[in-house]
């Protein structure tokens, strides 16, 4: 008997045991059902989300149509991106060219030869003709200057000659002395 007790004892737990397990898999498939649900809503949500940033209508769309229209937003910004950079890279070529004429145009008139060589070996050889122009500016007004002081000399020993005062007296009132006293000579002589 005791056999007996004892296996209707362990053949009750044995269901019941059985019953608990049953029910907690019951109690999980709901769980797993409801979560699905919710991950599935979750989805939306984020999708949704990403459709508003890039400015696509999801209303009466399905997710597959959804992610589509994404897509194609995101091939239009990279598309209008791609265009904005071709745009920015023509200008920028432009500008580069513009500046590169301006620079041949100054090479030109300082008579800078410019075939074959790049913008900077341009800017370098302006720099020089522009550097030996001013020194050779520089002799030209030197030479200039002692041309005139050794006129200024020759026509002082002329006045001295002629007996004119030069003290405080420009070249012009010098020379302008000098012809009246060449005049009053020849008048003299007649």
């Amino acid at each position: 008997m005791k056999k007996l007790v004892s296996s209707l004892v362990m053949a009750t737990l044995l269901f019941s045991g059985i019953s608990v397990v049953a029910a907690a898999d019951t109690a999980a498939d709901s769980t797993v059902t409801h979560s699905k649900a919710e991950k599935k809503e979750e989805n939306r949500a984020k999708l949704n989300a990403k459709a508003a940033k890039w400015g696509v209508e999801t209303t009466d769309q399905t997710n597959k149509e959804v992610k589509a229209a994404i897509q194609e937003a995101k091939a239009a910004k990279k598309a209008e991106n791609a265009e904005k950079k071709a745009a920015k890279k023509a200008a920028k070529e432009a500008k580069k060219q513009e500046r590169l004429a301006k620079l041949n145009d100054k090479a030109v008139k300082l008579g800078v030869d410019t075939a074959g060589k790049t913008a900077k070996e341009v800017k370098a050889a302006i720099k020089e003709a522009k550097v030996a122009k001013k020194a050779e500016n520089a002799e030209k007004k030197a030479a200039k200057q002692v041309k005139k002081q050794e006129q200024l000399a020759n026509l002082k020993e002329k006045a001295a000659k002629w007996g004119v005062d030069t003290a405080g007296k420009s070249t012009k009132e010098i020379k302008a002395e000098i012809e009246a006293k060449k005049a009053e000579k020849k008048e003299n002589k007649k």
